[in-house]
């Protein structure tokens, strides 16, 4: 009997507990609920009201990058197209047949020659074009006279246009060097994605893999390109040591791309063409130290590398005899060839000539370590091309 009362005035204890701690949880108000998941789709990236984990994360992300390639022409706007002008047109002249003349009268008599332009790898420059009962004779740049049988094909000038961004860019971005179709996944044997990215087009990064030795690069939701198929510029947040005045011309030898920076801020940015494996562009600081409207080059480094190329325009001398300028006798953008200089399109060229200053600061590098930088393998040419 005792027994019996003990646990029934235990249970009523246990009751009694129970019902102060209920009344005590529906008096304490509740601050904050667990947000749920989204649902899958595509969500503000402000406050979505939910989790943004899993697939609602994976849209949205999506989504984001596709507005970001959708928005790059009023990110990267193009430099101008009034950039690059010029009366002066060129032509490869016949190795056998590069015969000049003093005056219009000799060309046409075909007697009288003053000599020839050059020998081996020859541009003339011309203003005027004459032709006369189907033959055709050209007035170089220096009043000398050429025939049309002279010309072995013209030469038009790239006008490729570099960038202005806006705003300083985010992420690594340039251009493809070559159609190329992106791949699913970050490797050789991947499906491809149907997708063909067009010579010179814009992209910029937003996710990178490495496998193996090679970097591959997101530039759209899930497709990929390997860095040799591509040219980057790497935003710098800092000047390079020993720039002071927050102006400077950024070379990236390894990757074939020229930046400019005033404030330091990514003024501009355009693709190039630098030395060959033969013919390095040195890495190192140096300064402008001599700009021409215009000017002949020539060099002859032997194993039949002669040339001769009037009228390379837009010319600023920074390392002896290298020097940025324009080109018209190639399309070589974004991979190596010159014999030091920093080749660039008519418009880039032009841009860059109008904006910098004599003393620029030009800071030449090689971020793979590759270029060496000893000054005995560096020979200072009559001139570059």
């Amino acid at each position: 009997m005792i027994r019996k009362l003990l646990i029934s005035l235990f249970a009523a204890s246990l009751l009694a507990t129970l019902w102060s701690q209920s009344i005590s949880a529906e008096s304490t108000p509740i601050t904050s609920l667990p947000e749920p998941l989204c649902l899958p789709g595509v969500y503000s990236l402000g406050s979505p009201n939910c989790n943004l984990l899993g697939p609602a994360a994976y849209l949205t992300e999506r989504a984001s990058i596709y507005d970001l390639i959708d928005s790059q022409d009023e990110r990267f706007p193009y430099v101008d197209e009034s950039f690059g002008q010029t009366d002066i047109n060129y032509f490869r002249a016949d190795d056998d047949n590069s015969v000049v003349f003093s005056s219009y009268d000799a060309a046409l008599a075909n007697s009288g020659a003053s000599g020839s332009l050059y020998e081996g790898y020859t541009f003339a420059a011309y203003t005027r074009m004459v032709e006369t009962s189907g033959k055709k004779y050209f007035q170089l740049t220096d009043g000398r006279w050429m025939r049309g049988s002279s010309v072995s094909y013209y030469a038009a000038p790239n006008r490729f246009l570099g960038v202005m961004p806006v705003e300083p860019p985010e992420r690594k971005f340039g251009w493809v060097l070559k159609d190329t179709p992106t791949l699913k996944e970050p490797n050789y044997y991947a499906y491809k994605t149907g997708n063909i990215i067009p010579r010179y087009n814009l992209i910029e990064v937003f996710e990178e893999q490495k496998v193996g030795l090679s970097d591959w690069y997101m530039i759209a939701p899930d497709e990929w390109v390997h860095m040799t198929q591509v040219a980057l510029v790497y935003p710098m947040e800092q000047p390079p040591e020993g720039v002071t005045n927050g102006r400077w011309i950024e070379i990236n030898i390894f990757e074939q791309t020229l930046a400019v920076y005033e404030d330091n801020n990514l003024l501009f940015a355009t693709l190039i063409t630098s030395g060959s494996s033969r013919t390095f562009t040195r890495p190192g600081l140096f300064k402008i130290h001599e700009k021409l409207e215009s000017t002949h080059m020539a060099g002859d480094l032997g194993q039949d590398d002669a040339y001769y190329l009037m009228d390379v325009l837009w010319t600023m001398y920074f390392d002896e005899r290298r020097a940025l300028h324009a080109e018209y006798w190639h399309d070589h953008l974004g991979y190596k060839s010159s014999h030091g200089c920093v080749n660039m399109s008519f418009p880039d060229s032009d841009w860059l000539f109008q904006w910098a200053e004599m003393g620029e600061w030009v800071y030449a590098w090689d971020p793979s370590g590759q270029t060496p930088s000893d000054p005995k393998l560096f020979t200072q040419h009559l001139n570059d091309g």
